[in-house]
């Protein structure tokens, strides 16, 4: 048998992390193996071992599929918020794309849920993908702090304390969203935008 082309080697190494997510979705992060992960999809743990040689590997390379793949090319496109509006914009097309990708909810559930962060852990998938944050809050805090130089902000506002709240909502809405996804009454954008835009109004200074 000849040896793999880089196309069957890439399908590969997509079916692993395709099986993968479904064992720790279903399992959870320390209870699946590499055998649950190889039977999944009648491989060898050893053919498992080939693409990725431990968990820590398999989870980093998770993340930078459903995220750092997925929504950079987003920033690029766009750039980053440096209004109040630009910043609702973003929140906007990211609340999109969750809601239209079941995968990526399913990933969402497994690393909000399913994986035990243990500090092994997390430092493992750090060290290998170095900053995953994509909608942190720093990028809010820049986007208040340029509108707030640009006028559109209360005079006094805190921008820290606001940008604080602000991620606290989009974090907190979220993790109740990714909990609740079989509920057809629960809807990320509906309640997420909702509690923003009363803080957007409470930030903007009047005409």
């Amino acid at each position: 048998m000849g040896r793999k082309t880089k196309e069957e080697t890439e399908n590969t190494r997509a079916g692993i992390l395709e099986a993968a997510l479904d064992c720790f979705y279903e399992k959870g992060f320390s209870k699946t193996s590499f055998d649950d992960i190889a039977a999944r999809i009648n491989m060898t743990k050893g053919a498992v071992y080939w693409h990725f040689k431990d968990k820590g590997e398999l989870l980093a390379a998770l993340i930078q599929h459903h995220i750092k793949d997925q929504f950079e090319p987003m920033k690029k496109k766009f750039g980053l918020p440096n209004s109040l509006q630009s910043l609702r914009d973003l929140f906007v097309r990211e609340i999109k794309y969750i809601e239209s990708s079941s995968d990526l909810q399913k990933f969402l559930f497994f690393v909000m849920a399913q994986v035990e962060w243990s500090d092994a852990v997390f430092n493992s998938v750090i060290e290998k993908l170095g900053d995953i944050r994509i909608l942190g809050l720093d990028i809010v805090q820049k986007a208040l702090t340029s509108a707030q130089k640009s006028g559109q902000l209360m005079p006094g506002t805190n921008v820290n304390d606001a940008a604080l709240t602000i991620m606290s909502l989009w974090r907190g809405s979220l993790y109740y969203y990714v909990l609740n996804q079989k509920s057809q009454s629960v809807k990320l954008g509906r309640s997420f935008l909702y509690g923003l835009d009363m803080i957007l109004n409470q930030l903007r200074k009047e005409d």
